[in-house]
């Protein structure tokens, strides 16, 4: 599934939403070279949006791939249960999910190390909280796929924002 080219209207409204998830003071533009980095900047934002699309093409035709689908065969999606390799119990100033702790012990198994799938406990309908539906363990399974590239494009958009605006952008690949 290809997408030649997006509608006209999904560059401005990516652009918006990467705007707000920087938190960049785009108004008052008033000098030309404001204006010239303004255009830079949505330019740039527009580029991410249609690089991570592609991304998410190419994991998506990897979706039924038999080295896709054994990697993920022992994955689990339960914060409470899980175990991971560098696994942590959150603090009730980092974390509280009532059904893994009291909020003042041991509140949730996170690791910040690696990507985790949480999904909704209606869903977790599957011994040891796991899901049930295959299109949910699927889209888990093939969307690990894009975790290299987020890394790497996380690292890359902390040293161009950190660098040039001094902001750090949000995490897109983990927790």
């Amino acid at each position: 599934m290809m997408i030649s080219k997006p509608h006209p209207l999904i560059p401005l409204l990516v652009a918006t939403l990467l705007a707000t998830q920087y938190r960049m003071p785009f108004a008052n533009a008033a000098s030309a070279d404001k204006e010239r980095e303004v255009k830079s900047i949505l330019q740039r934002m527009e580029s991410d949006a249609l690089a991570f699309r592609d991304e998410m093409e190419r994991v998506y035709s990897a979706r039924c791939e038999t080295k896709t689908l054994t990697e993920c065969s022992q994955s689990n999606y339960n914060d409470c249960s899980s175990t991971f390799p560098n696994q942590k119990c959150m603090k009730a100033d980092e974390l509280v999910i009532s059904n893994c702790g009291d909020g003042e012990s041991c509140n949730a198994l996170w690791d910040k190390t690696l990507s985790i799938i949480s999904i909704p406990g209606s869903l977790a309908t599957a011994p040891l909280d796991n899901p049930s539906d295959p299109e949910i363990i699927e889209s888990a399974c093939y969307s690990r796929l894009a975790e290299p590239y987020m890394i790497e494009k996380y690292k890359a958009d902390e040293e161009y924002w950190g660098d040039k605006y001094n902001i750090q952008p949000s995490w897109t690949y983990f927790g």
